[in-house]
């Protein structure tokens, strides 16, 4: 089934969606179409099967009109529901029994006053936010709503490739990873393709990038996974090579941001190995060099994160990290994109 036979809602980062094994009559959201997942290794297949960055959205035909949408997961999981720019004070809990959320407008959004801005959303566009884990099955929406408008969400798309980093996996919340904040502060809508544990820069994902005509810039951040997952420095960079180069060249107008590493334990550690990492840094410096491509542009990850911006593990950033990641490559995007 595609997102087109949902006809009263819009599915955001959603590719496709395919009978949930769980449950029946649901259907599981997919970030990137079954005959691209063929080509991913088995972790990235997975995980392009959760709902990072998934958003179920609509707008009611009236204010005072109710929405019934039923959810359902595999375990136990939160959906946060968004109004426009307006986060909730809770989310909604949900697990393997279908849950049915009913929703209408708050009603001190309906009496805003019509000239206040509220940025890239209008209010009354409502906007199901689901977590990075565990998948999430849609199994019915009820009610009169219709999918928002084009001048009711952002006029440009930013779409980000990476790792559990870029899908914020320890984030308190998935409004809090650094691709949300770089499309809070830009004015995007954001695209998550993140790929936690499995980002190994593979031709099947860079060919999907490049087909998309939907995104206006991308950030490409590559690849922690690889430098931890047994990769050389001299293959990282060949794959990175054709990966960068295939994303720019098929979209030449759209701003392509190539993100070093991130400080992490191989950098700050006594047994870590900081020459691999400074390799690596290296390798993605001379791919973008030699780039024939003046979309092109490079980020150097220990600029945009302090040590201090890290989790104990030495790995993932926290949310101050993600922040300053995010303002970080925030004010790069200001400077390429036109």
């Amino acid at each position: 089934m595609s997102p087109e036979e949902y006809p009263s809602i819009s599915l955001h980062n959603v590719a496709e969606t395919t009978p949930a094994e769980w449950a029946a009559d649901g259907e599981r959201l997919y970030r990137v179409p079954a005959a691209v997942i063929e080509g991913l290794n088995q972790r990235a297949s997975d995980r392009v099967r959760h709902p990072t960055g998934c958003e179920i959205r609509f707008v009611p035909d009236s204010p005072e009109a109710e929405i019934e949408v039923t959810l359902s997961a595999p375990e136990p999981t939160r959906v946060h529901t968004f109004w426009g720019p307006f986060q909730p004070w809770q989310p909604t809990d949900i697990g393997p029994e279908p849950t049915t959320l009913t929703l209408s407008l708050p009603e001190r959004l309906r009496d805003l006053a019509k000239n206040e801005a509220t940025g890239r959303f209008a209010p009354q566009v409502c906007r199901l936010r689901l977590e990075r884990v565990p998948a999430v099955a849609l199994h019915e929406v009820r009610g009169d709503c219709r999918p928002p408008d084009a001048d009711e969400l952002p006029d440009r798309r930013y779409l980000a490739y990476g790792t559990s980093i870029t899908e914020g996996a320890v984030t308190s919340a998935p409004h809090l990873n650094y691709v949300t904040h770089v499309a809070r502060t830009c004015g995007y809508d954001a695209l998550n393709l993140g790929c936690s544990g499995s980002a190994y820069a593979e031709s099947a994902m860079a060919d999907y990038i490049a087909s998309r005509e939907d995104w206006d810039v991308a950030t490409l951040a590559l690849s922690v996974n690889m430098a931890n997952g047994g990769f050389s420095p001299a293959e990282f960079r060949e794959r990175a090579d054709v990966f960068v180069n295939t994303v720019a060249a098929a979209h030449p107008d759209n701003p392509v941001v190539c993100v070093t590493l991130f400080p992490y334990f191989a950098d700050l550690t006594e047994t870590g190995d900081a020459e691999h990492a400074r390799a690596y840094r290296e390798a993605l410096r001379s791919v973008v060099a030699d780039a024939p491509h003046a979309n092109l542009s490079l980020v150097e990850g220990p600029e945009l994160l302090e040590v201090s911006g890290l989790t104990a593990d030495l790995l993932h950033p926290g949310d101050a990290g993600m922040a300053a990641i995010g303002a970080g490559l925030a004010r790069h995007l200001e400077r390429v994109v036109e």
